[in-house]
Order: C-alpha cells, then sequence, then structure tokens
C-alpha cells in the first residue's frame, strides 16, 4: 500500500503564539542566510511565501521574495548598510558519511533565541523515494530551523534544511523512525539562484585546509545566519494557534523535461514539445559545467562557453546527456537553447510572472491582468506567463522590479532566459 509520508515542516510553528494585546506578533519563524554580499538571503519557500511582512532579525524588514515552491526555496534582499558575509558552495560531490553541522535558530520562543549549532553525519546521499534533489541528514532538526544552511567542517555549504519525518508518519508505517532529517541540495539552490539571475560565491576546499572545530565552526559560519521572522498579513487573526504540532506535505516529485504533465494540455498537437536533439550552451554565468553525471552534485568534468553546439543523445529526468566542446557529459537542461524549440534564440530576457498546468489557466489569469501578457510552452509541460515582450537584462530587471514595486505582477515574478520555452501559445 502507498503510503503519504508527512514532513514535519521544521520552521513555521515555533513561534506561532496567541496575543491578547494589539501590538502585532511574529506568526512564524524560521532561519536563512546570506549567499551574496549585497542583501540576498537564502531560507525556504515554507518560511516566507505567506507573510504580510517579513524580516530578516538584526537587517530589518525583507523585500522581493523570490519563491521556488516545488523545491522549497526562496531568497529575499535586505538592505545591506555594510556588506553580508556570503556562505560559499561547495564544488566537490557530497559524500556518504561525512560530517556535517547545521545552524538555525530551532524553538526560539522556548529555548535561548540565539544561533544554535548541531552536528551530525550525512545518512544518504537521496532523500524519500531516491528524490536525489535531498540529503538525508542525523543532525537533530527543530521547529524554526528551515532555512538553515548544513555546511561540512570546512564551513562551505553542502545543504539547507528543510524538513523531518513526522511521528504521525512513522506511525502510518509501523516503524518507529528516529531522526530521519532532510536537507535540500547545495546544487539545486545553486540552479534556483542562476534562475534569478543571482550569483553566489562556490569553492573548493584547498588541500591544505584542515577540518575545524566545531567551535572554530561556529565562529565562522554564525555571521552569516539571520532568524527570519513571518509577521500575518493584515486580515490574518493573529491570536490563533495551531492545534497540531505536524502539518502535512507530500514531497513533490522531480519534474520531467520534455513530458507534458497531466493536463488538458496533452490533447492538443500544438502543446507538443519535441524531443530534444541539438542546442547550444545559454548560461547566465556565461559558462556551463559539463557534470560527470545527472546530478548538480557530480563532478564537473569540463565546460562549454555560452554559444557552443551540443548534440543532446538522451534526457534523464531534468538532465540531458550531452557531447559539447569535445567533452561528453551531462548538463541541466535549464543551460541548453534547444534548436528545435521555436522561442527566440538571442540573448533577450523574459519576465516570468506565474506558471499554470493547464493552457485554460493561464488563459484565464492573461486575460484578467491589466499588464500585456503572453503564455509560452515549457519543456516540462507547464505554461509559463510573461511580460509580452523581450527585453536586455538590465532592462528586464528594472521593469521587473517597477511593476513589483506597483503591485502590478507577483513579487517572486523571475528574469530569465527563454531556454526551456517551447513556443508561445497565447494570447494575441
Amino acid at each position: 500500500m502507498l503510503v503519504t509520508y508527512r514532513l514535519f515542516i521544521a520552521a513555521g510553528l515555533s513561534m506561532a503564539i496567541a496575543s491578547q494585546c494589539f501590538a502585532v506578533e511574529p506568526s512564524s519563524s524560521g532561519t536563512g542566510f546570506a549567499v551574496t554580499a549585497d542583501g540576498w538571503v537564502l531560507t525556504n519557500a515554507h518560511v516566507v511565501q505567506d507573510c504580510g511582512r517579513i524580516e530578516v532579525k538584526g537587517r530589518g524588514d525583507a523585500a522581493d521574495p523570490r519563491i521556488d515552491e516545488i523545491n522549497d526555496l526562496a531568497v529575499v534582499k535586505v538592505a545591506a548598510s555594510e556588506p553580508l558575509k556570503p556562505l560559499s558552495f561547495r564544488k566537490s560531490s557530497t559524500r556518504l558519511g561525512e560530517d556535517i553541522v547545521a545552524v538555525g535558530y530551532p524553538l526560539a520562543t522556548l529555548l535561548a533565541d540565539s544561533v544554535k549549532i548541531t552536528t551530525g553525519n550525512v545518512n544518504a546521499l537521496a532523500g524519500i523515494r531516491n528524490d536525489t534533489r535531498y540529503l538525508q541528514i542525523s543532525t537533530p532538526i527543530q521547529p524554526g530551523n528551515s532555512g538553515g544552511p548544513v555546511v561540512d567542517r570546512n564551513g562551505y555549504l553542502l545543504g539547507i534544511t528543510t524538513a523531518t519525518l513526522s511521528k504521525k508518519a512513522a506511525d502510518e508505517i509501523g516503524i518507529t523512525a528516529q531522526n530521519v532529517n532532510f536537507a535540500i541540495r547545495a546544487s539545486v539552490a545553486e540552479l534556483f539562484m542562476q534562475s534569478q539571475s543571482l550569483v553566489n560565491q562556490s569553492a573548493e576546499i584547498p588541500e591544505s585546509e584542515t577540518p575545524l572545530s566545531t567551535a572554530d565552526l561556529a565562529d565562522r559560519v554564525t555571521p552569516s545566519v539571520f532568524q527570519i521572522l513571518c509577521y500575518p498579513k493584515a486580515e490574518a487573526t493573529i491570536a490563533s494557534v495551531p492545534t497540531s504540532s505536524y502539518v502535512e506535505q507530500t514531497p513533490p516529485g522531480a519534474s520531467s523535461v520534455n513530458l507534458p504533465t497531466e493536463s488538458a494540455a496533452r490533447e492538443e498537437p500544438s502543446l507538443e514539445v519535441p524531443l530534444a536533439k541539438s542546442g547550444f550552451v545559454r548560461h547566465p554565468k556565461g559558462v556551463a559545467p559539463i557534470k560527470s553525471a545527472a546530478n548538480g552534485d557530480a563532478r564537473t568534468i569540463g565546460e562549454a562557453p555560452n554559444g557552443t553546439p551540443v548534440a543532446v543523445t538522451e534526457l534523464i529526468g531534468d538532465w540531458y546527456r550531452v557531447t559539447a566542446g569535445g567533452a561528453s557529459g551531462y548538463m541541466h537542461y535549464s543551460w541548453v537553447r534547444v534548436s528545435q524549440f521555436e522561442e527566440p534564440a538571442g540573448d533577450g530576457r523574459f519576465v516570468q510572472v506565474r506558471s499554470f498546468r493547464q493552457l485554460d489557466e493561464a488563459r484565464s489569469f492573461i486575460k484578467g491582468s491589466s499588464v500585456p501578457l503572453a503564455g509560452h510552452l515549457a519543456a516540462n509541460g507547464w505554461i509559463a506567463v510573461t511580460l509580452r515582450d523581450v527585453y536586455g537584462e538590465q532592462d528586464a530587471k528594472d521593469l521587473s522590479n517597477a511593476l513589483k514595486a506597483h503591485g502590478l505582477i507577483a513579487k517572486d515574478a523571475m528574469v530569465t532566459f527563454g531556454n526551456t520555452y517551447v513556443r508561445k501559445v497565447c494570447c494575441d
């Protein structure tokens, strides 16, 4: 019998409290950490997505939340009066059993409200049902940890704390599953940042660098880690208290490139996705890595600059097996502009506002918008809704920010290449 696993979301409930006064109190809290010096902070989507106001404690209110609900990731921007200290993403792959440290603000209303350190190991290189976006870790996770960094013994980022297997799930499967926790791989977060045109720091561990003690590691990492407070929307009831400590969440399945999802889109020939056979590199950083396996943590065996011809020999989930620049390996599908797709092949940027599973939903949204929009078939079968025109990179960012500031498009709208867009399908 198929068991619906329930993950305990380790963030939102730590500060859900009853209020008997008129002051607005945070409804929940989580953890985030700096990923750029100019003020971008990475966390989980479920920490910030339903907030009326987001505060990064010690840094003031956050703005411009950009959310990837499928992978439970988000970035928010704080005004940086002085540069933040971003954590570096580790280039080398994660090893089974290696020592790790999780940093966060668990149980902030019950325990000390200061940052806390927990140690553990990498238990498995995949999550539930072999989902390779996740690591299974033994570092204890409590409410308030969500969105915090999981680092190696040198302080390099390996993952982002996201969830733990709940007691309810253990009761359903008849097994007492103790200390089963999960972190999103740093490589998944890196792809998310690339989609937002944000450049992270990455580094290899120097051979001469020795592992740090837990105390020294805390000194290195904690200045980059912040508590994130979520304040309710104006219409929310502040005095509500959750009746259960467990939130049901079924981890989303990995998207499948070039396979339309279950929707009416399958029935329309115009919504068929061509098989990717060839194309060229188009990567936000100007150079795309060629990996030894279809995994962001896999070893980089080569690099191909933008414009390099790519031959696609196999589709593996969100990855292409390719030959590019004289090397054979794997590239994420968002790094390749596929020749079989019909979207413009230039360097113009789209401003993606929403995405929908069905074309009818996208049409309805576009029809009701006060901003001219268009719908595009994406390689995963969804319909991506964008501003109607294509812009230069800076123009796209400026226009996106201006429309967000006036409430005309969603706060999580993103500037992106059309690499994964197949063709325009709506609406003239």
